[in-house]
């Protein structure tokens, strides 16, 4: 929240104005140093970090760029808001700006797939059973209007009985795919002209039935701030259930 408060100088010039602002959600030294770029004069600067105020003296179009400054860098974190269809389950949740998630393949990967990581596996856990596949996921916000988003994808299998996990991540294989409020994103058709994507995008629920592939369909619904509509949303760990 932004709060600002115009005091005026008795003596002053005409031209000057004070005025007070307050900050939550920014450090103060990189308030003091964003505004001293517009006010250089150290006096008409004065901080009170403890408050998370700001009193500054300057003309009236230097603090319209203050004000605009501190509203758009004040801001909570950005929550961006996703749904996802996993074969026939569709899941809602969110994540903060650039908070990695998890997007879960399959608690029984192929064996084909299995053998290949393991040997990536440290000295002494190449036995460990699979625990399954994924695709971790680096979200960025790239724009706010409209909204898109920067999906990193990197392929992972895990290995342990139980937490915590040994992962194999194949880093060399991150993709980045973009998604916008208007479009969805097919994962398994957009990573698909890669043979190691078509082999990994699979689940095989049974030893006696053959492998089949995993759909995955992600869409981007909307952008938020901080917490906001968190409660009526499904947290990224409820989604890793």
């Amino acid at each position: 929240m932004l709060l600002i408060l115009t005091v005026g100088l008795g003596r002053a010039p005409a031209q000057l104005e004070t005025r007070v602002y307050s900050y939550t959600n920014s450090p103060p030294r990189v308030v003091e140093r964003q505004i001293r770029a517009l006010v250089p004069e150290k006096p008409r600067v004065s901080m009170n970090p403890e408050a998370g105020q700001v009193l500054v003296i300057a003309e009236p179009s230097v603090h319209e760029k203050i004000a605009s400054m501190l509203h758009r860098m004040d801001r909570p974190p950005a929550r961006l808001y996703f749904r996802v269809r996993h074969n026939r389950e569709v899941k809602r949740f969110s994540v903060m700006d650039g908070v990695p998630l998890t997007l879960p393949v399959s608690g029984d990967p192929p064996e084909d797939v299995v053998a290949r990581a393991r040997g990536r596996l440290s000295p002494g856990r190449e036995k460990a059973p699979a625990a399954g596949t994924a695709l971790k996921v680096h979200v960025k916000l790239l724009r706010e209007d409209p909204p898109a988003v920067r999906l990193r994808i990197v392929p992972a299998v895990a290995f342990g009985k139980e937490p915590p996990y040994e992962v194999v991540s194949y880093d060399e294989l991150a993709t980045d795919l973009m998604l916008t409020t208007e479009n969805y994103v097919d994962v398994r058709e957009a990573l698909g002209g890669h043979d190691f994507y078509r082999d990994f995008l699979r689940t095989r629920p049974t030893p006696a039935t053959p492998p089949r592939p995993v759909g995955l369909l992600m869409s981007f619904e909307r952008l938020g701030y901080g917490q906001e509509g968190e409660a009526s949303e499904e947290s990224q760990e409820e989604m890793e259930e």
